[in-house]
């Protein structure tokens, strides 16, 4: 079918309507000369109740969420990672290092495409040391301690809770619970900055050249949603709040204070080459620059479908890697310096208090694609194709 004047789908004014603007297109393609084109079928690949979040590293991991168990799909076939025991969720994932990084509103962990297993994100903290006085040559004066253990590559983690110590001159430190592979560190007397002490459990002078503790207060990520990384750094939010992790440590959070407060319900994070967008219930932000302590913020648009996000490889203009999502009154694309601009004018109505969506852009035949799903929170009827006019409830044809 060809439609000389097409103008594009308009399900938002109410005047006459003709082929020229229909109200709702169904499967077709609108090529570059105005002709609609059938899309394409899909095959099933595997049956797997549930499935979702379907994501893949183009290197030839592919990977899904359904009912709380992650798997990883080869040659057609659903194989199970690991049953999370949580709640099921939408979930996202990370390619950093040979690592894929995944979480959700209620799980993390990391999976390692090499030899097939999951472990945790980032090691857990470990426990506060058991001190007690011995004979040795420390100054008096009160002491605080704390161990790490080693993590990705080596890394120390974070560092478990302190213990305080206080002991008289020519006196040491005796440690009953040091952590296998763990080190000590130890401040000053009456000080603050701990500092390496060793991989010893006897402490009985401090080291020459002591070596301030670079981990201080990190720990591994809550669970958390819409996954970014960016300028050296994941990007995650939890409710209202968008975590940020140490720089090149992806298993490295500073709960207390790495955070921005946007008061709203976070539904994506966006990066480009100058900054991120954040996308809300009500609002969207853009935070620019490339480090989280100097980032400016400012509300560049509305409400964002959760879970719409995807990426144009080039989009004229406006340049390559360009995010794309879906939000009230329209589609939006975001430039690099925090201009947001509505790809379809204001032609299909769209409500940003969304359960959920999905996405997916994609070149094909010199095209660029873009194809968006979303469920109204509440709504469970959707119509099926209009050549045979089915209605289908709760995944059931009634009609």
């Amino acid at each position: 079918m060809r439609v000389d004047h097409f103008k594009g789908m308009n399900d938002v004014t109410t005047k006459s309507k003709s082929l020229d603007e229909p109200d709702v297109i169904l499967n077709a393609h609108v090529m570059a000369d105005g002709a609609l084109d059938k899309r394409e079928g899909c095959e099933k690949i595997t049956g797997l109740p549930g499935a979702h979040s379907l994501w893949t590293d183009r290197a030839g991991t592919v990977l899904c969420m359904a009912e709380g168990k992650l798997y990883s799909l080869v040659d057609g076939t659903a194989n199970l990672i690991t049953d999370t025991g949580q709640p099921d969720a939408i979930t996202s994932f990370l390619s950093i290092s040979g690592h894929i990084y995944i979480a959700n509103a209620f799980y993390t962990g990391m999976y390692n495409p090499d030899t097939g297993t999951i472990g945790d994100w980032g090691v857990p903290l470990p426990v506060a040391p058991v001190a007690i006085p011995v004979d040795g040559g420390l100054h008096a004066g009160t002491y605080q301690l704390c161990f790490t253990v080693p993590g990705v590559n080596g890394r120390p983690s974070g560092n478990g809770a302190l213990t305080q110590i206080t002991l008289g001159d020519g006196e040491g430190i005796s440690i009953s619970n040091l952590p296998a592979d763990g080190s000590v560190w130890m401040t000053d007397p009456n000080g603050s900055q701990l500092y390496y002490a060793g991989s010893g459990s006897i402490i009985t002078e401090l080291p020459d050249s002591p070596e301030p503790l670079p981990t201080m207060w990190g720990s591994p990520p809550l669970p958390m949603a819409n996954l970014c990384y960016a300028f050296g750094r994941v990007f995650g939010s939890k409710g209202t709040r968008v975590y940020y992790s140490e720089p090149f440590q992806p298993e490295l959070f500073r709960l207390a204070d790495a955070y921005f407060e946007v008061n709203d319900l976070v539904g994506m994070i966006a990066k480009t080459s100058g900054g991120l967008y954040v996308g809300c219930r009500k609002q969207t932000f853009f935070f620019s620059g490339k480090d989280p302590l100097d980032m400016a913020q400012r509300a560049v648009g509305g409400g964002v479908a959760p879970g719409s996000l995807c990426y144009a490889s080039s989009l004229a203009k406006m340049g390559k890697n360009v995010p794309i999502w879906l939000g009230k009154d329209g589609v939006f694309a975001g430039s690099s310096d925090g201009q947001v601009v509505n790809l379809i004018k204001e032609r299909v109505k769209v409500d940003p208090k969304l359960d959920r969506s999905a996405s997916i852009c994609r070149v094909k035949d010199g095209q660029t694609r873009m194809l968006f799903a979303y469920k109204p929170k509440g709504q469970r009827i959707g119509m099926g194709d209009n050549a045979t006019c089915e209605v289908i409830r709760n995944g059931s044809v009634i009609q």
